[in-house]
Parts: structure tokens; C-alpha cells; sequence
């Protein structure tokens, strides 16, 4: 029985891909994560997203305590397994931390890496990567992951590629962890990554304003530059391509005010706040546990927000959009596909739970760092997505007659 080793496993998104990958495998799964009480309560009562009795998957399903920035001991509970699957965030913080280790101990590797830093040095990583013979594949979720992947398959499509534009839009409602909090304010704040023009260039982050309409629910909304993985990666396995470009927004609108306001005046800073004389913490850090208790302080306020994205949205946890424009028999082409799911967790975690699958059963394209795009067969990996995602395809082409 092979086995797989979720880092993170008993965290939101972890706890998800820890059940997408007892329902779509017989592997052997290791829960292992750093939080003793939620690693403990998993391990011995329920399935904290899916309520599934844990002791009744014994023999195929057990815990360790890790922490990893302890690198020896990560290394060696790797190498008790044929796959690492990591989901421990913020990424800029831990993912070349693990990458690491992933190498010392030979046992190939995928993630959630969402974070533009994080990826670049990544990929700093490859040829040590491809000198140990295993695959990292990173950023392998909803965006990054399932959009890179739309966006290799369109363009294969075509003879010449030119503007490859991500739009996403993400419920501010929809539950999410510590983690997901710090990575948007890493994401908007300061300069992040485009490739404008054939060159790789930095905009600040929510500049850039622009109304991108989604399917219903969400409808209209203005999106803004945000610093995801893209930009970074599709232009080195899209030959050509003038544009790669990502924007993205939550809704309702008083979510996404919020969060820019914070963001506008600072409080994403990476710099040490002053709490006390014997207290201080990154202001980011304070600003995540703040935003995280707000319905706590103002409950009549976040109620009447989620009634009316409720109202407005019917509960629609978001959407990304993936745009691809070029030429193809001598006609201008466009591609559009729309991805909707039914939670955040769920649109991140089935893409990562496909490409898991793909490298323990040898569907991967070589050896090395590689993103979503270059490691998957794109038809392949979205033939299995979508079997319990939906994506629409419009295709348009213009011609002179």
C-alpha cells in the first residue's frame, strides 16, 4: 500500500484533502501537523470537515506531530512515505522549508503555493530537484492550479498566443484559516508580479481597477492586480505569450472596502508593531487575528453583511475566469473558461487532490520544480476535475469574409 503524508492534515484546507484523498485512493494516509489539540481530536474522533470516524480507517489512516521547521525530523517522517502533500501556510513563510526536505529525503512533493515569492524561489530548487529524481509540483489549487492548467490547454489549441487574463472572485463569507487571511494581505500589499509586454514587471497591488462580469450569481464586479503564481510561471511553458496578467476581488463590495482600507493604510506591513515594551509582532500577523475577530466584536455588522451576500450572491463561494486570446488557422481566437464550485475548500482542494493522484500513479511529466502547466497532461487533469467541478468553455473566433 503506497502512502501519503498530508502536512497540515489536520488544518481547514488539510482536513479537506485529507478526505478527498481517503474517497479517490487506497492509499495509506499520515495526518501530520503541528497543532497537538486539533492533531489529537482528529486523530481520535471525527473528520473535522467530512465528520468521518478516524478510528473506524484504521490500518490506512494515522497522525504524527511535526513541526517543520524542525528540518532533520521532517525529513525523516518523509522518508517514510511515496508522496508529500503540503498545505501549510502562508507559503512565503515555509514552502522553501519544505521543498527542502523534500529533496533531502527524496520523496516526490506537491502544494498549495499561491504566494508569487514563494514560487519564484521555488524554483531556485530544480536542478537539486532533478538531481535527487523527484517531482515538486507547486501551486497546484484552484488558482494557482486548475486555472494554469485551462490556460495550457487553450493554448495548445493555437498556433500563437498572445494575452493569457485570470480573473477570480472569492466570498469574504466563506470560512477560511489564519493562513488564507495573511496570503491576501501578502498579495495585495506593496508590488506584485505581471508579465505586460513580454517582460516580467511590477504593478502595486489593487491597482488596476477593471468590472469583469462572472456568471450569476456574482455578476458584475470590479477586480483588481493581485500577486498570485501565474504570471510567474506561465510564461516559461507558453511560448510567446505577450500577456500574462492576474486581478481578483471578494465580495460583498463592504468586504473588499474593508480589506483595501486596511491594506491602503499600512496594517498589512511585514514590520514589528510595538504591543507592549516586552510585546511585539509583525502588524500583519496582528491585523490577520483582528480581521479574524471582527464578527466576534460587531456580530450585528457581519450578520447584515452575510445576509446580504446571501441575497445577493445565493451563497456563492466565487469563481475564476480564465481568458485566452491568440490566433489558430490563420483566425484570431479566444478561449473563456469559468470555473464555479461549492466552497473555496472544495475548488482548492479537488485540483490538489487530481494532481496528488497523478504523480503516486507515474502521470507526470518529468522530474523537477514544475508548476500545474508543465507537470500534467492538461486534458488528462481536467477530464478527472471536472467530474466534480464545472467549467464552461466559449469559444469565439473572428475572420475576415
Amino acid at each position: 500500500m503506497k502512502k501519503i503524508i498530508v502536512l497540515g492534515g489536520a488544518g481547514f484546507m488539510g482536513s479537506e484533502i485529507v478526505y478527498q484523498l481517503i474517497q479517490r485512493s487506497d492509499a495509506k494516509i499520515t495526518i501530520a501537523d503541528s497543532n497537538l489539540k486539533k492533531l489529537q481530536q482528529f486523530g481520535q474522533t471525527k473528520h473535522e470537515a467530512r465528520k468521518i470516524a478516524i478510528d473506524k480507517l484504521k490500518g490506512r489512516v494515522d497522525t504524527a506531530s511535526i513541526d517543520v521547521e524542525d528540518h532533520s525530523s521532517l525529513v525523516r517522517l518523509m522518508k517514510t512515505a511515496n508522496l508529500i502533500v503540503s498545505t501549510v501556510g502562508p507559503f512565503y513563510k515555509y514552502s522553501s522549508k519544505i521543498i527542502k526536505a523534500s529533496i533531502a529525503s527524496g520523496v516526490n512533493l506537491i502544494d498549495l503555493d499561491d504566494d508569487y515569492d514563494a514560487t519564484e524561489e521555488a524554483f531556485s530548487f530544480n536542478e537539486q530537484a532533478r538531481k535527487a529524481g523527484i517531482t515538486v509540483v507547486i501551486g497546484c489549487g484552484g488558482s494557482p492550479g486548475m486555472t494554469n492548467v485551462l490556460a495550457k490547454y487553450a493554448s495548445d489549441k493555437m498556433d500563437k498566443v498572445d494575452d493569457i487574463r485570470i480573473f477570480w472572485a472569492e466570498s469574504g463569507i466563506d470560512p477560511t484559516g489564519p493562513a488564507a487571511v495573511a496570503h491576501w494581505f501578502h498579495i495585495t500589499s506593496g508590488d506584485v508580479p505581471m508579465f505586460i509586454e513580454r517582460h516580467q514587471v511590477k504593478v502595486k497591488g489593487l491597482s488596476g481597477p477593471e468590472v469583469v462580469e462572472f456568471s450569476p450569481p456574482i455578476g458584475k464586479l470590479e477586480v483588481r492586480y493581485t500577486g498570485h503564481a501565474e504570471p510567474v510561471t506561465l510564461p516559461r511553458y507558453i511560448k510567446g505569450v505577450k500577456n500574462v496578467t492576474i486581478k481578483g476581488a471578494l465580495f460583498p463590495t463592504r468586504m473588499m472596502e474593508l480589506y483595501k482600507t486596511l491594506t491602503d493604510v499600512g496594517f498589512a506591513s511585514t514590520e514589528s508593531f510595538t504591543v507592549t515594551e516586552k510585546l511585539s509582532v509583525p502588524l500583519r500577523e496582528l491585523t490577520t487575528r483582528i480581521v479574524r475577530a471582527l464578527g466576534h466584536f460587531n456580530p450585528e455588522y457581519f450578520k447584515a453583511m452575510t445576509e446580504e451576500a446571501s441575497k445577493i450572491y445565493k451563497d456563492s463561494p466565487g469563481a475564476t475566469r480564465v481568458e485566452v486570446t491568440g490566433e489558430q488557422g490563420g483566425e484570431k481566437v479566444s478561449y473563456a473558461y469559468e470555473s464555479t464550485i461549492d466552497s473555496v475548500t472544495l475548488g482548492t482542494t479537488i485540483p490538489l487532490a487530481i494532481g496528488a493522484l497523478m504523480i503516486l500513479n507515474g502521470n507526470v511529466k518529468g522530474t523537477g520544480v514544475l508548476p500545474p502547466e508543465a507537470a500534467f497532461d492538461s486534458s488528462l487533469f481536467i477530464s478527472e476535475v471536472t467530474k466534480n467541478m464545472r467549467v464552461q468553455e466559449r469559444e469565439t473566433r473572428e475572420r475576415v469574409i
